[in-house]
């Protein structure tokens, strides 16, 4: 490996490249032909061949890093003594300091000035006209399609905030997972006193900020560099002697100096930083802003950073916080959104390869690259935001530093507005200033960075104008309701309502969400109830942003000044007085200045289409550590011992789900259950019903299930067949079956061991009927076992990520079935619990419980609202005709709901019905390994936390208990009851904790120190297994025998035949709930039911049935029918218009409009042939 000469082109005229210069680069670093990218080779533009010298380390992976990172310095070090750039720097200057006249205005920024890529022109002439042609074309359009055009409009807006969404939500998930962040350990650091360090300038630029000088200077002696190698720049404006002065009464050492930049506009930041990077002698610099206390070790871990990678990172970004975060609420909103945005939002950006809108401060530069850019744009108010996307455009790279450097967050919401003002007034400048050719970047074929300029600068500005609009419009619907409803129906088509309501959901939860994680990650816990409310805070941005929109039209260059120095105030006002009585007496004098040169006033015309091309950059150094190198250490931190019993595991899973759904599917027994018809009538409804929308999706069933089974719902066949829902339950038994392996191994530290528990929930025959049916028992399987097994994890590792994964397996199990609202409160009963038990601080719980229950508990409210908002009434579900509670009223009232009131009837029912699930034997096995669990673990956090898969178990004794839930099963049947099987469906929830527990019982069996009793009581174990079984498959599948009962003793379907033989596509009337006729069962349209859950549709059926229907399902006999409650059959009118074509046993009765089309005559289906008996 050799030293490798970086030659910087930035060049504005593709003309002016010389292709035919030949160039050698390293076979790492792809070269691009482009003429905006940075050309790396081996020979300097003279010509000369640069040095050669191995790559530290390269050839011994095995020295360590300290050596390598010694090495580097040493020979970098000595590198820079033998190559002097005093010419090339000579050169810059000259360069800088042109004035060059556009129109009649000169232009002075200590800077070499490329007009195509500078603020100074707010508007180009093409951009005025395509926004006077956007304008008028939409006025055009809402004069002429009036609503229509309103449309369209926000269906682009709901399309734009639905992808930001996703991005963000994929950005997000990745930085969480594999976070890109440059983490340098402060070991290797310290072990590294005494290396030879390179030269360092610090730059920073003050204007009237003598209050807060003496916490600067403090701050700056606080950083672990040599003193000999730091350059630290006061950049102070010709008109700040109070500031000069306070500098000057410190006594600083030498290498603190001051430099006033000379007096000329604009006044900005960044023509300061121009000018102090002039007179920068480091190799590095790095901006730091007046209130800045970086880390002591920052700039020592930057250059580590830049060793650590090629020469195309020119910049590293340290991360930026507060420490006045709790002066008021307005500091504790900033500190959120700086976490969120250091720690989260630019590691993503980062990740997708987009460009960095750098912060304001802690960016540290390759200085040489640094000039070859022409440093930063003395007209653009967020220099840094610009200097980010240059950076990309130019194929330099940059990375984030995992050291934060803390400032001080604005407290006054005035000041706050001012500041706020100019950050988004400078983007606006960056994206307008990026736009100006659009057609020559998409011929280039930088596609990609047109593509980061609109989500990251345009999309994310233009939100802060967008929203307050969307407010107003839900403000508006909230206040007025019906009176504008009609008017919203036309705006807000459904796909577009849809997509709105999704983006407002669960867009505004993402971005609390991100708030809050990011404060979790920085431990930041006492901001985490405040971070709820940070909404207002998005209202404080809007209003900055209208106010920035106004000065990007009225004074865009003007720099709105922050004040600092508040959280001061009242503290040390006296010595920074003492200290400005003081200075008075000093000479108010230049310090090092450099005078504009004369005879340098150009036309923009007289530029060179070159902007910079040094002849000779410092030779910069090949990195410590390869790419191949980090790639290979990347690889072996990921990488892991494959556990062939896990693999075992999943293949047996999906053999077995497989065989079983398949044996199911020919025996036609996967819709035998009246609740598996509704569960797919609920699925499909939503888009093929006569009132098809998300309202279809009910009130009694929660909703996960049935939307898991949109992707096969809308087939024919897989409906008719059951199958739409079957392949929703096979994947989730899978995953259960894979995270109750996973558990399993993390309590007993024994893959097969986890292995010969797993094939009891594997092998058990009610779990197999259960995943071959589109019930939802086993979707909420693998919510439970994903839950309890990130519990675990968590409780074992503490790691915030399995927190998260936590709330968000809850959150799928309580939109599930309601066994996971019992997750969700035992699982807020457990973080308090145990993280006393591990002597957290109350704070840090009360975080924690913030984490899990904000996500975890959205699933809960959100169904609540679902039934105020569909449904009037927020506990509809629960008190509502169709509710579980309603219908065990009406079992309470006949002395059938044994369990009511009883806790030792609840017991005993729910334990039959588990043996009879599990086996007596295996349930047996399953309560030793309890025992012995706690016996072992007794009062520890793992024993609570195995714990969480035994919630089912009080939750349904609850129920049974309240009468909320019903159980019948013989064993435990009353004598002489008139009732058989009922819900034994409800023991399966406890096979996933007996296989747990049957996992520990192997375990700890195979420890006992007998000879080779470990191998053969687990080879035992496993056959009890297979045998328990076999003899449950042989002697009864009790959940396969309710399905059985329920289907072949219900009344003679004569009404399903009759219509599967003459039914014509005519709209049906009927009460689902009281009639039962499917239309999968005599494979009819959903779309033809008109039933309780058709809106106007079923109120129009009910008051004139003629004009509405063909086809009406009463059941005169049954007060709780409501068409029967509506229609008297028996009247004169009726008769004349409907006749009578059929009667069933129970009392349901079939009528068809008289005067209709013949019905067809076809032959009903075998699989309608089934043997009937009455069951008593």
């Amino acid at each position: 490996m050799v030293y490798k000469l970086l030659l910087f082109y930035i060049i504005q005229d593709p003309a002016s490249i010389e292709r035919k210069k030949e160039v050698i680069v390293p076979q790492d670093f792809k070269t691009q032909q482009d003429d905006h990218y940075l050309m790396p080779g081996t020979y300097a533009t003279n010509g000369n061949r640069s040095p050669q010298f191995r790559v530290p380390g390269a050839s011994s992976p095995k020295v360590p890093e300290t050596t390598i990172y010694a090495n580097w310095l040493a020979k970098q070090a000595k590198h820079d003594v033998l190559n002097d750039d005093t010419k090339e720097i000579n050169d810059y200057i000259q360069e800088a300091t042109k004035v060059v006249k556009v129109g009649e205005k000169e232009v002075a920024t200590f800077a070499p000035f490329r007009p195509k890529l500078s603020a100074l022109q707010t508007f180009t002439r093409r951009q005025v006209v395509t926004l006077c042609v956007i304008g008028l074309l939409w006025m055009i359009g809402v004069l002429v399609f009036r609503l229509e055009m309103l449309t369209i409009v926000i269906g682009v807006i709901t399309v734009m905030y639905t992808f930001n969404l996703i991005l963000n939500l994929g950005m997000a998930a990745r930085t969480f997972r594999n976070s890109p962040e440059e983490h340098i350990d402060d070991a290797i650091v310290h072990a590294l006193k005494n290396a030879n360090w390179p030269m360092y300038t610090i730059l920073c630029p003050l204007y009237r900020e003598a209050q807060v000088v003496p916490q600067f200077v403090q701050a700056m002696q606080s950083l672990d560099y040599p003193p000999e190698k730091l350059q630290i720049l006061f950049l102070t404006e010709a008109n700040d002697a109070e500031t000069r002065n306070a500098i000057r009464a410190l006594s600083l050492p030498p290498h603190f100096q001051i430099l006033v930049v000379p007096d000329g506009k604009p006044r900005t930041k960044p023509r300061a930083c121009n000018y102090g990077l002039m007179h920068a002698r480091g190799s590095f610099v790095v901006i730091y802003d007046a209130e800045d206390i970086p880390d002591p070790l920052q700039l020592k871990k930057a250059v580590l950073t830049f060793a650590g990678h090629g020469s195309e990172v020119v910049c590293v970004q340290a991360k930026l916080n507060f420490y006045n975060i709790r002066q008021n609420l307005l500091t504790r909103w900033f500190t959120a959104e700086y976490s969120a945005w250091f720690d989260l939002i630019l590691p993503g950006l980062q990740l997708a390869g987009f460009s960095l809108p750098l912060g304001g401060t802690s960016n540290h530069f390759r200085t040489a690259a640094l000039r070859a850019l022409g440093g930063w744009d003395a007209y653009n108010v967020t220099e840094d935001c610009d200097l980010g996307l240059r950076l990309k455009r130019y194929r330099m790279s940059t990375v984030i530093l995992d050291s934060t450097t803390l400032e001080e967050a604005n407290s006054q919401v005035k000041n706050w507005l001012r500041q706020r003002s100019r950050w988004i007034k400078g983007y606006m400048q960056t994206y307008l200033v990026h736009m100006r050719n659009p057609v020559e970047d998409f011929r280039k074929g930088r596609l990609y960075d047109l593509f980061t300029y609109q989500v990251v600068i345009g999309s994310g500005t233009a939100v802060l104008f967008i929203n307050p609009l969307m407010w107003v419009l839900l403000g508006i619907y909230i206040a007025f309701g019906r009176s504008v409803i009609n008017t919203y129906h036309i705006l807000f088509p459904w796909p577009i309502l849809y997509l709105g309501a999704f983006c407002l959901i669960f867009g505004n939860f993402f971005y609390v969400y991100l708030y809050l994680l990011a404060c979790m990650r920085r431990k930041q816990y006492h901001l985490l109830l405040w971070t709820l409310f940070i909404p207002v805070y998005w209202l404080l941005m809007s209003t900055a942003a209208f106010y920035a929109l106004f000065e990007l039209l009225v004074k865009p260059h003007y720099w709105q000044k922050t004040v600092h120095g508040l959280h001061l105030k009242g503290k040390n006002s006296s010595s920074v007085a003492a200290l400005r009585a003081e200075a008075l007496a000093s000479v108010d004098e230049p310090t090092m200045p450099i005078p504009i040169l004369p005879g340098k006033v150009s036309s923009v015309d007289a530029i060179s289409s070159v902007t910079i091309s040094l002849q000779a950059i410092s030779t910069q150094l090949v990195p410590a550590i390869s790419r191949k190198q980090k790639q290979a250490q990347a690889v072996a931190k990921q990488s892991k011992v494959r556990d062939l019993w896990l693999v075992a595991t999943i293949i047996t899973a999906c053999i077995t789900s497989v065989v079983a759904c398949r044996h199911y599917f020919q025996q036609h027994e996967v819709l035998l259950y009246g609740d598996a018809l509704s569960h797919m009538r609920s699925a499909r409804s939503v888009f093929d019903s006569a009132t098809p929308g998300l309202a279809q999706l009910g009130t009694v069933w929660l909703p996960l299930p049935h939307i898991l089974m949109w992707p096969f719902i809308w087939n024919n066949f897989l409906w008719y067949s059951g199958l739409a829902g079957s392949f929703v339950s096979m994947p989730c038994y899978v995953i259960a079956a894979i995270y109750l392996f996973l558990s399993a191994r993390r309590l007993t530290r024994s893959s097969r061991a986890s292995f010969i528990g797993t094939l009891l929930f594997i092998f058990n025959p009610n779990v197999l009927y259960l995943q071959s049916t589109p019930l939802s028992e086993t979707v909420c399987m693998a919510a439970l076992a994903s839950a309890g097994y990130y519990f675990l994890c968590w409780v074992q590792d503490g790691e915030l990520k399995q927190l998260i994964f936590i709330a968000g397996c809850t959150f799928l199990a309580t939109i599930a079935r309601y066994d996971g609202w019992a997750l969700f409160l035992g699982v807020f009963c457990l973080i308090p619990l145990v993280g006393l038990m591990k002597r957290q601080k109350l704070l840090h719980i009360e975080a924690n419980l913030v984490v899990f229950s904000v996500l975890g508990g959205l699933g809960i409210a959100l169904w609540f609202a679902w039934n105020q908002i569909i449904f009037g009434d927020p506990l509809s579900f629960q008190d509502g005709p169709y509710s579980s509670l309603t219908q065990q009223a009406a079992q309470l009232k006949v002395g059938k709901l044994f369990t009511y009131h009883n806790i030792w009837q609840a017991i005993r029912f729910y334990t039959i019905d588990a043996s009879q699930t599990i086996g007596i034997v295996l349930l047996a096995l399953a309560a030793v390994g309890f025992i012995w669990f706690i016996l072992h673990h007794r009062f520890t956090p793992t024993t609570f936390a195995a714990l969480v898969f035994l919630m089912p178990l009080p939750f349904y004794l609850a129920s049974l208990y309240s009468g909320n839930a019903i159980i019948w099963i013989p064993g435990a049947n009353p004598p002489g009851a008139s009732v058989y099987m009922y819900n034994v469906r409800y023991g399966a929830q406890m096979v996933l904790p007996a296989a747990l527990f049957i996992s520990i019982l192997v375990e700890e069996a195979s420890s006992i120190p007998l000879k080779h009793f470990s191998s053969l009581g687990q080879v035992l174990l496993a056959a009890v297994i297979l045998v328990q079984s076999f003899l449950i498959a042989s002697q009864g599948i009790i959940s396969l025998q309710e399905g059985q009962y329920e289907y072949a003793c219900i009344a003679q379907r004569n009404i399903v035949e009759y219509l599967a033989e003459h039914y014509d596509e005519g709209k049906i009337l009927e009460n689902m709930f009281t009639t039962q006729v499917d239309p999968v069962e005599f494979k009819g349209s959903f779309k033809s039911i008109i039933y309780e859950g058709s809106g106007q549709l079923w109120l129009q059926a009910l008051k004139n049935p003629a004009n509405s229907v063909e086809w009406i399902l009463v059941n005169p006999d049954n007060h709780n029918d409501p068409v029967a409650q509506h229609i008297n059959v028996n009247s004169v009118a009726f008769m004349s218009q409907f006749t009578l074509v059929i009667r069933q046993n129970n009392g349901i009765l079939l009528y068809h409009r008289l005067g209709s089309q013949p019905l067809p005559d076809r032959p009903a289906p075998p699989s309608l042939k089934f043997a009937h008996h009455t069951c008593t």
